[in-house]
């Protein structure tokens, strides 16, 4: 996709048109933010078991609202460091970069 899109930033205010539907990227992505309850936390937590990587979970997961709790151990530290992994979903909005077809004038 990098190839022929290059991304710009999306702000709030600005609108999407799917089609029959036009949203601004607020309504998309309040959309977002309470749609990401706990049947997607559950689908994810599913897949990531599947991949070989099993959190767990002594409460309900919450990937997307409060976080997860775990450790962190960066390069260069000598401690782990306690802290919440948290999921959060972006949106980016990718454009078709127009071909620009440059002409050579050879002038003799």
């Amino acid at each position: 996709m990098e190839d022929r899109f290059k991304a710009i930033e999306c702000n709030d205010g600005d609108v999407l048109d799917f089609g029959d539907n036009i949203y601004k990227v607020a309504k998309l992505k309040q959309a977002m933010d309470t749609s990401s309850n706990s049947a997607l936390e559950f689908t994810l937590n599913q897949e990531l078991t599947r991949q070989g990587v099993e959190i767990k979970q002594s409460q309900i997961v919450s990937w997307f609202q409060d976080g997860i709790d775990c450790e962190i151990l960066t390069l260069g530290s000598q401690s782990w460091k306690k802290g919440k992994v948290k999921i959060k979903i972006s949106v980016e909005f990718f454009v078709e970069e127009e071909d620009i077809q440059i002409t050579n004038s050879n002038h003799s």
